[in-house]
């Protein structure tokens, strides 16, 4: 079982509709992690990337239909 390093970047692949949702949230709480956001493959949808697991997890939580790939550095 893999355990967490604080080296992974979580990818949630999320509908182009909620991400507005979710960076206006991430500027109001004045977060100290990086949000990074790209064009995703599946159309009407975008990739949200950043490093902070407990962030990860509210998305997660807020948006239940969206897609989460963990990736080690």
């Amino acid at each position: 079982m893999d355990t967490y390093t604080g080296n992974e970047v979580f990818q949630i692949l999320i509908k182009k509709s909620e991400a507005r949702d979710i960076v206006e949230d991430w500027a109001e709480r004045n977060m100290d992690c990086d949000l990074r956001l790209r064009k995703a493959k599946t159309r009407g949808h975008v990739v949200i990337e950043l490093k902070d697991v407990v962030y990860a997890n509210n998305i997660r939580i807020w948006h239940p239909g969206c897609q989460i790939e963990i990736k080690k550095q």
